[in-house]
Order: C-alpha cells, then structure tokens, then sequence
C-alpha cells in the first residue's frame, strides 16, 4: 500500500491510500478488498427499512441501491412488516409510506459485501434511489442474508 507516496503495511480508515496488486484484478471504486473468510457477498439480504419518499415503498419496484460508492440496481422482494410507532409491534404491511419503518427483503441484481449493521455500521448501511425521479426514497440498516 501507498499513503502519500510511501510504502506502508497499514492505513487507518478515513486515509486515502493506493494499493498496489500482484497480479491483474478487475477493482474499482467503491470494491471491497479483505481476507478471504473476512466478508461475503450476497444479492438477498434482510433489512430495516425507513422509507423518506411520498411513493409508496412496493414490492417489485425497481430502485437503485448505493452501498459505499458503489451503485447497483434492486427490487424490494418482500415487505414482512411495519412497526406501528406507537405499540412497537410489527404490523403485517404490503406497502411503506412516507416516513413509515419496516422490515423488507431486498434483491440487488449484483452481488454486495454487505454485513449486519449491528457489527459493521459501514458494511450494513444502504440508501434506496428511485431511478425516475432521482430522489433519496430510503434508507436500510441490514439485518443479515436472507
């Protein structure tokens, strides 16, 4: 690695470091490098969803998803439920309106490194775009694969 044209072993996040590779990978920004063992992907993952648009949340919809710096298009697959924020009790729900929190299971049409936001608040983190309008529909805390 390669912070601020020294060679060194370790960064500290938030430093802006160059990696050099010994041999030809297909990386680019917004890829995650780790150990092998240390993060897996996945295109189905269980989350927390607090949805911001005046558009209904829906299943099937298709939105573009933000994860660090990397942009791929998903679908809500299923909306198992709203937390009535008064009771806290999750309420069976096909649909989130505006300001409405649930829990959803999302599908990404490209693998993420996604982890659950409880252990890794970066790794667990998403925001939702609605592709037509390009607004911030959403924001998701991930739960774990599902």
């Amino acid at each position: 690695m390669r912070l601020a044209g020294e060679v060194v072993d370790v960064v500290e996040a938030g430093q802006s470091a160059g990696v050099v590779l010994d041999r030809q990978l297909d990386v680019s920004r917004g890829d995650w490098i780790s150990t092998p063992s240390t993060i897996h992907e996945t295109q189905r993952f269980s989350a927390t969803l607090a949805w911001l648009d005046t558009e209904p949340a829906v299943v099937g919809r298709k939105y573009w998803v933000r994860h660090g710096n990397r942009w791929v298009q998903a679908r809500i697959t299923a909306i198992e439920s709203r937390l009535d924020i008064h009771t806290l009790e999750a309420i069976d729900a096909n649909q989130l309106a505006v300001n409405e929190i649930g829990h959803v299971i999302v599908e990404t049409q490209q693998a993420l490194p996604v982890e659950s936001y409880q252990s890794n608040r970066v790794g667990g983190s998403l925001i939702i775009v609605d592709p037509a309008t390009n607004r911030t529909s959403g924001a998701l805390l991930v739960k774990g694969a599902a």
